[in-house]
């Protein structure tokens, strides 16, 4: 007997229209991703100084990496994390990452906002980015996708009193106390900051790409020097096997400012939604390992080491990073149906 159809002409239209449009979107993912990797393996012999702000794990995407992941949990999420990189070297970056954001409803449609705060200290360089995050929500297939955008700024500061140009009343290696950059005291200065990203969400699977620092920002120090960053593209994915009782998450995340790439590979395990653990390895970097709990009332912590594999291992004893978030619902009207994650941001 043939089968009835439940939905009318119109429902079916409209379906086969969402299943293509997601069929394009997965297949454009696909080419701009084989695109970036292939430019990178034939222009970078391997990865070099870091430029980025670097994460520990992939799983740490939302708003960190992408204005179009703003909103996708349909809850409001508060988090904060503090990585302490290279422990022993000195000098070594030290990142700290503040942020906000949640899904609203206006004109019959939902979007999502946020806020991101990224400080970042490298011995006398600090760099501050404030982020305004937004992204559109369309239903899509079995999913969602966000397309977003961020604007902000960026505030980079030399502290030439981190500087030490003797030791012991002599002169080091490294510096020289007639140098002339040291006679002009601190300097800093401030630009903006643009970016752009799409992230697509269902009950199992995730795909990011984003565009940052779309516009190339330059500081303009008031001494006189130009601190340039580069665009940066970055895609991540991801998908859950098993069940809800215990799942295997195996992930995969790249970025790249044209000059240098990072690969990163992982697996986290997810346990009754209350205990996740998991490791991965970035080539030409470490192998790091996470461990998250899911406490009660929406309060996660979580936390990562890096094993540096590099030769700055010999200098250090690995990477440590801490997360804490907190999810909550602000009591407007929300969608029926959303799909959340132990991820934290």
């Amino acid at each position: 007997m043939p089968v009835k159809l439940e939905k009318n002409p119109m429902q079916i239209c409209e379906i086969l229209r969402n299943v293509k449009i997601l069929q394009m979107f997965y297949a454009n993912i696909g080419v701009l991703l084989l695109f970036f990797i292939l430019f990178c393996s034939l222009n970078i012999q391997q990865v070099s100084a870091q430029n980025e702000m670097q994460f520990g794990g992939c799983a740490n995407l939302g708003i960190v990496v992408n204005p179009g992941a703003a909103g996708k949990t349909g809850s409001w999420n508060a988090v904060g994390s503090f990585r302490k990189q290279w422990v022993g070297f000195d000098g070594a970056p030290q990142t700290t990452i503040l942020g906000i954001d949640g899904e609203v409803k206006f004109l019959k449609s939902f979007h999502g906002v946020g806020v991101s705060v990224f400080h970042d200290k490298v011995g006398p360089l600090t760099t501050m980015n404030i982020n305004g995050n937004y992204s559109y929500h369309l239903e899509l297939g079995k999913g969602y996708l966000g397309l977003g955008a961020r604007l902000g700024v960026i505030n980079v500061a030399f502290k030439t009193s981190d500087l030490k140009p003797s030791v012991d009343g002599g002169e080091n290696d490294y510096h020289q106390s007639s140098d002339e950059a040291l006679q002009g005291g601190d300097d800093s200065g401030t630009t903006f900051d643009v970016g752009l990203g799409g992230f697509y969400q269902s009950e199992v699977s995730y795909v990011s790409l984003s565009l940052l620092h779309l516009n190339a920002p330059t500081v303009e120090m008031k001494g006189g020097a130009e601190i340039k960053s580069r665009p940066v593209v970055t895609f991540g994915a991801g998908r859950k096997l098993g069940s809800s009782v215990m799942n295997l998450e195996p992930r995969i995340f790249f970025k790249s400012d044209f000059a240098s790439s990072q690969l990163e590979m992982s697996a986290l395990v997810n346990m009754k939604s209350k205990f996740a653990v998991g490791m991965g390895y970035r080539l030409q970097d470490a192998i790091f390992f996470e461990f998250g709990l899911n406490l009660s009332n929406g309060l996660y912590v979580g936390y990562t080491y890096d094993l540096c594999l590099s030769g700055l291992r010999r200098y250090n004893s690995g990477s440590h990073e801490v997360n804490v978030s907190y999810t909550f619902n602000i009591d407007v009207e929300k969608r029926t149906k959303r799909y959340k994650s132990v991820r934290i941001l």
